[in-house]
């Protein structure tokens, strides 16, 4: 997570239009609005651009600055916590499925989204996907219910000439012992009725699983996980 102060300061430069053009600002007005002196303002406005979320040209009236896409998305994480934090409890929402084989690709997607998964989630994800097959309507209604719930946010990005789009996460116990998450990746190839789910461990082999096992997902609200 981004380091309050930070964040802070992202924040009253997005307010000011950083986010989509640059905007001109001094130290010492930064240091008014963030209720600092001019000397921390600066230091932190370097700090914000040693990280990556922010550029900087110099003007003869102050500072060029904007917001760049790393700031952007550092902003949006905490904008989408404190939505979550807003979020008053639901009613349980436990789903149930069938072990089904995948498509062999869950290692690679694991991988190559494993240190943004990490950053959300807070955990390394083993390198591949528990696939869970939802058979039932009342289950397919807790999903539903479950989509209507704030996701956790993991923003996509390019490697190599790729795009990798946005993957919306929830967090679930899997039959009550292993902590873990739904993720629905903006593309893909599996049905509707196809749920990935990722953990720390190895979930098969944690609890044994094999095809058509039935297994039980109960949603974790994001704000009360630990």
């Amino acid at each position: 997570m981004i380091q309050p102060d930070l964040w802070f300061t992202l924040f009253v430069l997005a307010r000011k239009g950083a986010i989509h053009d640059k905007v001109i600002v001094t130290t010492n007005e930064l240091g008014e609005e963030l209720g600092v002196s001019q000397q921390t303002a600066s230091r932190r406005i370097n700090q914000c651009i040693n990280e990556g979320y922010l550029i900087r040209s110099h003007v003869k009236s102050g500072m060029n600055l904007r917001i760049t896409d790393q700031g952007n998305k550092m902003l949006s994480n905490v904008h989408s916590s404190l939505e979550i934090a807003f979020a008053p409890p639901t009613e349980k929402i436990e789903i149930q499925g069938t072990v089904v084989g995948g498509l062999g690709e869950g290692a690679y997607y694991v991988d190559i989204y494993a240190t943004r998964f990490k950053e959300v989630l807070g955990f390394k994800a083993y390198s591949g996907t528990l696939n869970v097959r939802v058979t039932d309507e009342e289950s397919r209604e807790a999903v539903g219910r479950m989509k209507h719930t704030p996701p956790l946010m993991v923003t996509g990005f390019s490697n190599d000439g790729r795009t990798f789009g946005d993957v919306l996460c929830y967090r679930v116990k899997v039959n009550d012992k292993v902590e873990a998450a739904i993720v629905i990746a903006q593309r893909t190839h599996h049905s509707k009725d196809i749920l990935e789910v990722i953990a720390p461990i190895n979930i098969r082999r944690k609890l044994k699983l094999d095809d058509n096992a039935v297994v039980n997902l109960i949603v974790t609200a994001p704000h009360m996980a630990v």
